[in-house]
């Protein structure tokens, strides 16, 4: 039976790639975003590469939603083999502050969007994959929950509690066929909006970006699944 994997949060760069990749391996892909024009899209590609794809409208940032989405992939799939959170997107760098800048609100949006969200569909997936003993849960993450800079403040907070998150769901789940592991993200990506936004500037940065293919974040998150050797993996230099 050929094994679902579900991208929550999925976009036409790194979404994209992360299918291919897990695609190439025989895997059905359920791509979860908020615009269904962006979905028929990825849809189209993955089939001009002969990969099964569906697309399921809903917004991963509201748990409502997720559940909803959750429930539509498993009556379309029967189930979620490999869930991947992906947050971002939208206007998140109008939201990112610096840590002068942090307050209550602030703050509070952005645990919202990058650990309470992820919490919420944790608590969708989790108990199938347990039940069943097999089952891999991914994040895209953040460097600067790694390494913390100040011009990320309130995020680097949210991606320092997300990575306590999935390296103790790891600690949990060892012994019972469920892994979880992240890649941070420690580089621009190639075609992403933050990276299509310094290009059209033609403003002069104070350094010069590390820029990375999309690809090799997807690579990334193939072997932390295939090895399971590890917790996460951290691509690119920022903040080193």
């Amino acid at each position: 039976m050929s094994r679902t994997l579900a991208i929550f949060g999925a976009g036409p760069v790194m979404g994209l790639s992360l299918a291919r990749r897990f695609g190439r391996e025989g895997f059905r892909i359920a791509l979860v975003a908020r615009t269904r024009a962006n979905l028929d899209r990825l849809v189209a590609e993955l089939a001009r590469d002969g990969i099964e794809a569906a697309g399921f409208t809903a917004d991963v940032y509201e748990p409502d939603q997720i559940a909803g989405a959750v429930a539509a992939i498993k009556e379309a799939y029967g189930r979620i083999d490999v869930a991947e959170f992906s947050p971002g997107g939208g206007n998140m760098g109008e939201q990112v502050v610096s840590t002068l800048d942090i307050d209550v609100e602030n703050t509070r949006v952005i645990l919202d969007q990058f650990l309470l969200s992820a919490i919420a569909l944790v608590r969708q997936v989790l108990p199938g994959m347990v039940e069943r003993g097999d089952g891999a849960i991914l994040f895209t993450a953040g460097q600067s929950g790694i390494h913390p800079t100040p011009a990320l403040g309130n995020a680097g907070m949210a991606q320092a509690a997300l990575r306590n998150y999935f390296h103790t769901l790891n600690a949990e789940l060892a012994g019972k066929g469920v892994y979880v592991g992240a890649v941070n993200v420690g580089a621009l990506i190639e075609g992403s909006v933050p990276h299509r936004g310094i290009v059209a500037s033609g403003t002069p940065l104070a350094f010069e970006p590390e820029v990375i293919h999309p690809d090799v974040f997807a690579e990334n998150f193939w072997e932390l699944y295939a090895k399971r050797d590890r917790v996460e993996a951290l691509v690119g230099s920022f903040g080193r």
